[in-house]
């Protein structure tokens, strides 16, 4: 599931949701109010090559000789 962020106009809130689809409906957790402002999220990924991690220097070891099966879930 994807996760979206938003601006409430009612309260001016900030927050992120977890939600099933782009266009399921959303409210505010502060004020509850659905006049809402989606934001732009900016995604990082990690581009894995061939042959191994590409930051298995700081992944923990496992049998495939990267974190979870070649996906490294550190942020660096």
């Amino acid at each position: 599931m994807p996760i979206f962020r938003y601006i409430c106009r009612s309260c001016n809130a900030e927050f992120e949701l977890l939600l099933p689809r782009f266009d399921s409906p959303a409210e505010c957790p502060k004020c509850a109010s659905d006049d809402l402002e989606k934001q732009l999220n900016k995604v990082g990924a990690i581009s894995v090559s061939k042959g191994g991690c590409a930051m298995s220097s700081q992944c923990p070891a496992s049998a495939s000789g990267c974190c979870c099966s070649g996906s490294c879930h550190h942020n660096h």
